[in-house]
């Protein structure tokens, strides 16, 4: 028995045992002794006669002799009257039958009526975890409709099609969400009002996540050309450190995310993660079984490796965090999705699946998020600050996450009962090569 139901059991019989004392009260039998007698109602009758007397003789009426004589003859006859005193009567009362049953039935069930209606009867079930209650409300808070921002931001655009800031916000968020071919064209937009770097940067990246992850062809060609025209370029420098570590190429992501590092200030946000990401660079080339590149001699020219060098799984892309708001962190994590082969059956191309990272301490707000559709599984994926969902919430903030998967019959951000579902982690920023399976159903 739950406690709940323990509970409302215990509170109908308490109203049950009080409703039982009142109908015990109603239906008991026994006399009632009652004092009337008929020599009271005599002295009733004589006290009456006698204001009336006081009446007259206050009103003139009557003389003070006759009022006297009358007023003695009223108080002979009540003392003759009243002088055999009555024998008290016992009155038996009729027993409440209608009422008694009444109050029996209608009294414990209003009782607990009005608890069930007025009460909490959930506060009696026992509290679940803290953390699925975090879950549930943070998932909930951390699903904007970012549909709906997406339309209400091109129906601005439509009106104001010169609106710089406007273009980039709409491509940042399509890539936020997994809508690709729409971040590039909004960036090409923007890119015909404003042919900055940082935004040619941000294209590229789209477009390597575009081809899951792989940097051959124009995303090297465009990194190449910005760090031609600026070997400085901080963006630049980081997006090519992410794409030459995917490529296994670790002496090459070093050097560029060296270069990256002595641009900034001791005191910037962005140090502590480009030395972590150097650590772990560091830490595989002193393992003989992960090949480098040749020595990055190239990159003091600002060069970047050859086109066409083969990907090893997804290329982490976090150098630029938003097309217009500069670079980020290198830090990131990618890897796979993939359904489970029972569950091909059960899906549609057209389910939408999210793909996303979550603190790995217990926050349920996603630090970076993609969308996509069942009809791309298997899929490369890599996860970024380019991938935020908050400006200020990203995962390079992080140091392990929970990569997450989920399918959406729905298409809706709030997770929901029947979505299936697969989890990997915690595992540390910067990991790379994860096999993430959906194989879960949501309760």
């Amino acid at each position: 028995m739950t406690e709940l139901l323990m509970f409302l059991a215990v509170t109908l019989g308490m109203a049950l045992c009080v409703a039982g004392v009142v109908v015990w009260v109603l239906l008991r039998q026994g006399p009632v002794v009652t004092s009337a007698s008929q020599s009271q109602a005599n002295v009733k009758v004589y006290r009456e006669q006698i204001l009336d007397l006081d009446r007259e003789h206050a009103n003139g009426h009557l003389s003070d002799a006759e009022w006297q004589q009358s007023r003695d003859e009223l108080s002979v006859r009540l003392l003759q009257d009243t002088a055999v005193e009555d024998e008290p009567q016992l009155i038996t009362q009729a027993q409440s039958w209608r009422t008694a049953v009444v109050i029996a039935l209608v009294f414990p069930i209003s009782a607990l009526g009005l608890y069930i209606w007025l009460g909490a009867p959930e506060a009696i079930s026992p509290m679940p975890p803290a953390s699925a209650l975090a879950e549930a409300a943070t998932e909930q808070a951390a699903a904007p409709n970012l549909d709906q921002i997406v339309e209400n931001l091109a129906s601005k655009l439509q009106a104001d099609p010169n609106n710089l800031e406007g273009w980039v916000l709409l491509g940042r968020t399509h890539r936020s969400i997994g809508n690709l071919d729409a971040a590039l064209s909004a960036f090409d937009r923007a890119l015909k009002l404003n042919a900055d770097d940082e935004l040619i940067l941000a294209r590229a990246e789209v477009l390597a996540a575009k081809n899951q992850g792989r940097f051959d062809g124009e995303p090297w060609r465009v990194i190449r050309e910005v760090l031609q025209r600026d070997p400085q370029n901080y963006a630049a420098l980081l997006l090519a450190g992410s794409a030459s570590y995917a490529n296994n190429r670790y002496a090459d992501a070093l050097e560029f995310w060296q270069r990256a590092r002595l641009r900034l200030s001791a005191d910037h946000p962005d140090v502590p993660n480009l030395i972590e990401a150097m650590s772990t660079v560091q830490a595989k080339l002193k393992n003989p079984a992960s090949p480098s590149s040749t020595p990055a001699a190239q990159s003091a020219q600002g060069a970047v490796p050859a086109q066409g060098s083969a990907a090893s799984g997804a290329a982490p892309a976090a150098a630029v965090a938003s097309a217009a708001g500069g670079a980020a962190s290198a830090l990131n994590v990618s890897g796979q999705v993939r359904l489970s082969a029972a569950l091909k059956s059960q899906t549609s191309p057209t389910d939408v699946v999210f793909v996303y990272a979550v603190p790995a301490n217990g926050e349920r707000m996603p630090l970076a998020l993609l969308k996509t559709t069942v009809a791309q599984l298997p899929l490369s994926f890599t996860l970024d600050d380019s991938s935020a969902m908050l400006p200020d919430r990203k995962l390079s903030g992080a140091s392990q996450v929970l990569v997450k998967a989920r399918i959406s019959k729905s298409g809706n951000a709030i997770p929901q009962s029947g979505d299936w579902e697969g989890s990997l982690g915690p595992v540390k920023v910067g990991a790379t090569g994860l096999d993430l399976e959906i194989k879960t159903q949501r309760p």
